[in-house]
């Protein structure tokens, strides 16, 4: 036997595996099913889930096989393990890699394995799904991809099993500092239900006394902000705002005194897919320090911020009965007008319409001494026809005798970046906040399609885009030039939106050409088109799309592999790479969750068809013996608690034998799936029809007695002995014969029943077979 290969990244590999703390573990029920489930589909005398450290292989699970662990250098399973992949082995005495093994060379030993890796994050692979048998054997490939498809999802719960744990231990981290987690429910009526343990530390209050039903949150409350606190609670409730973010005291008693603490209160609704609020989360963090640092700067700012920022922002002054404004020279060069065009300047025709009213207002709030200073952002038209932002800051100096302002002084400064600044940062958040809502809607819905429903509207806006377009590469791509649409939004005809998402919901599929868009798909990076895109550069049939005259398409990611695309288009200023680093979130999550509904739907798909293979018989698709005898083993007790007609027909195909020596086998088998065909036509919904072996097959019949029962059967055998079965021009005769018993309380085991429908059948090959016969007439 050759020396055994390690992987590349053995020693990472060993670090993940002992951290997840599998080895040497009790028994998974879920893990022993699926080694149940794996052994029986492939046939195969044993089935393991095994562990693979520095020195051996242990046993997750097993079946078919006594030993708990065996030592690394037998093992079959670490060559897996070394190469990252599936492998099959058909005979071992003839792979000079096993010939020598131990359990190869052993009496009974190994002669078949088939083994696909169990794989973390890509590329960590801690073990196998395999199984093995003591004769050769040639795995089917449908066989090996049921294997690697359980392979996979024993991958995937094992990283949400630790994804969990390790969500668990952040929580409790969180339930040991200074934030205390809150939920509210709304039904019957708004309460806390839910107080994290550390409430005291926190607010002063235990647990306990918060969650009692006598016992109302806002109690607890300063009264100066107490309705501040219900206000936006309600308004939250009410789904008119998506989050609360305030600050208010806090009562409670210290040393016997009665104190205020500051808290800093930051809540979210959970809500349905029809956006009724279920519950809001909260978390409450103790934030004295900080909101009195905050005041004493607030304090200090309004005393000295004029002073400070004199000398180093424009000054201006305004003589109020005149509407005189005198500004510093280089306001104006800012506004990128020259010293000549100073003096024909007026000041009001530059500030933006929609701020004007607000300037007003701020003016009259500081004239008539309900503001300390005047104080306002608005925006200045550029020479150039954009807009600038400025923050100017001033007081009335001299009033008149009757107390009306006569002329104010102040300071302004370009914030034109800041605000900027300030508008990504909140669109940072915004789409922090999208990543988390599609990612829940997602979990709950399970609908791609609805997720980008939702994101691709928002993420239009944030960058001012007038199309939209969300695809998929299918699986296994190879071309790259079909994309399945979850998304598509043009324009805002509301109309055509509406039939664009009825395409979309019925699985549209686009064929994609086009350099552009090619190179996105193929070369995995970003394309920014600042030109007019002609259809050599981009065409998705059988859509239309208005002509676009600029775009951003980026690719979409899972695990460094591109899986789909994003398109934004029609922008009225230009795509710039801000964006990505805006979008990025937003473009993992999206790919990573087309990657777990892909997971999704091959795993159902894959149990599904596990689940058909262990129900149905696999020539003729009817219920296989062992699920004909679970059926009727579950309506013999019924019978025997309630007594209700249950009625059993044994039936068996005449001198079938002759069809398969006269017509060959081929020519049996088609006979055997058109009989079934004909006899389910006859058989009402809850009859169980079922193939027991060769030409032998049953009937259950449930709340049937023998006479309605014998009527059933005789219309079978009458439908089958009518007409020929023609197979391949060749006209066959079949007819068949029927035993028929119903349950009696005589009948003490379930043998006894069956022994009866089979003397009955034979009494009907007696009589000359083509005929049914009762127990009870026999």
């Amino acid at each position: 036997m050759s020396s055994v290969p390690l992987p590349k990244n053995e020693q990472a590999r060993l670090q993940l595996l002992h951290e997840l703390e599998l080895l040497d573990t009790e028994a998974d029920p879920i893990f022993d099913r699926i080694t149940q489930l794996v052994k029986e589909v492939l046939g195969a005398d044993a089935a393991l889930i095994t562990l693979v450290d520095e020195e051996r292989q242990w046993f997750k699970a097993k079946v078919g096989f006594d030993e708990p662990e065996t030592d690394r250098d037998d093992s079959f399973c670490t060559h897996v393990i070394a190469a990252g992949k599936t492998m099959v082995v058909e005979n071992a005495l003839e792979d000079d890699r096993f010939s020598s093994n131990p359990y190869v060379l052993a009496e009974g030993g190994v002669r078949s394995y088939a083994g696909a890796p169990i794989t973390l994050f890509d590329d960590y692979h801690l073990g196998t799904l395999c199984v093995i048998s003591q004769s050769p054997n040639k795995f089917p490939a449908a066989q090996v991809r049921y294997l690697e498809v359980l392979a996979d999802w024993l991958s995937a719960t094992i990283a949400d099993r630790y994804e969990i744990d390790n969500y668990q231990a952040e929580r409790e981290v969180l339930a040991q500092g200074p934030v205390c987690a809150v939920v509210w429910r709304v039904e019957p009526e708004v309460h806390l239900s839910y107080v994290a343990e550390n409430a005291e530390r926190v607010l002063g209050y235990p647990n306990e006394y918060l969650l009692r039903d006598d016992v109302n949150y806002e109690s607890i409350v300063h009264p100066d902000e107490r309705a501040d606190l219900l206000d936006r609670m309600q308004r939250v409730l009410d789904g008119e705002q998506e989050f609360l973010d305030m600050d208010y005291r806090i009562l409670r008693k210290d040393n016997g005194q009665d104190t205020s603490h500051w808290v800093h209160h930051y809540a979210r609704a959970d809500k349905d897919k029809a956006g009724n609020v279920l519950r809001v989360r909260g978390y409450l963090l103790d934030d004295s320090k900080g909101k009195k640092l905050e005041l004493a700067l607030r304090e200090t700012n309004q005393n000295f911020e004029l002073a400070l920022a004199a000398g180093e922002f424009f000054t201006w002054s305004w003589t109020l009965p005149n509407d005189q404004l005198k500004v510093s020279h280089p306001w104006s060069l800012m506004a990128g007008y020259s010293s000549k065009d100073e003096q024909q300047l007026n000041w009001q025709t530059l500030v933006h319409p929609d701020d004007m009213t607000k300037m007003q207002e701020r003016m009259n709030d500081h004239a008539q001494g309900k503001t300390d200073r005047f104080e306002v952002r608005f925006r200045i038209r550029h020479k150039e026809g954009h807009y600038l932002w400025l923050h100017s800051v001033g007081k009335i100096v001299s009033r008149d005798s009757s107390g009306r302002p006569l002329r104010m002084t102040g300071i302004h400064h370009d914030i034109s970046q800041q605000v900027a600044n300030e508008n990504f940062l909140e669109q940072q958040a915004q789409v922090l906040e999208l990543v988390s809502h599609v990612q829940h809607e997602f979990m709950l819905a399970k609908d791609f399609s609805e997720v980008c429903d939702h994101a691709l509207p928002k993420m239009m806006a944030m960058t001012g885009s007038k199309v939209g377009f969300v695809g998929e590469l299918p699986p296994g791509s190879r071309q790259r030039n079909l994309l399945l649409v979850h998304g598509l939004r043009i324009g805002s005809d509301q109309y055509e939106s509406e039939s664009l998402q009825d395409l979309v919901k019925q699985s549209l599929e686009v064929e994609v050409a086009g350099d552009v868009i090619r190179s996105v798909l193929l070369r995995g990076e970003p394309e920014f088109c600042h030109e007019p895109l002609s259809e050599l550069e981009m065409t998705l049939t059988p859509i239309t799309l208005p002509a676009l005259k600029n775009a951003l398409i980026m690719p979409l990611y899972f695990k460094r592999e591109v899986i789909g695309l994003m398109i934004l288009a029609n922008t009225e200023s230009h795509y710039s790479r801000k964006y990505l680093g805006l979008l990025r979130p937003m473009l993992d999550t999206l790919g990573t969750l087309m990657h777990m509904r892909r997971m999704d739907e091959e795993r159902q798909q894959a149990v599904e068809e596990l689940r058909t293979l262990a129900t149905t018989d696999e020539l003729t698709g009817v219920a296989n013996r062992r699920v004909f005898w679970e059926a009727i083993e579950q309506r013999y007790d019924e019978f025997m608690r309630y007594e209700v007609p249950m009625t059993v027909a044994i039936i068996d195909l005449d001198y079938f034998k002759q069809v398969n020596d006269n017509y060959g086998h081929a020519a049996g088998d088609e006979v055997l799936r058109e009989f079934c065909e004909r006899t389910q036509v006859q058989l009402r919904d809850m009859d169980l029809f079922g193939r027991l072996g060769g030409e032998e097959f049953a009937v259950l019949l449930p709340y049937t007695p023998e006479d309605e029962a014998l009527l059933a059967l005789e219309r079978i055998r009458k439908a089958i002995a009518a007409d020929p079965f023609v197979v391949e021009d060749e006209k066959i005769t079949v007819t068949m014969s029927a035993g028929i018993a119903q349950l009696k309380q005589a009948d003490g085991k379930l043998d006894h029943w069956l022994a009866r429908a089979d003397e009955a059948l034979y009494k009907a090959k007696d009589q000359g077979r083509n005929q049914c016969v009762t127990a009870s007439k026999r």
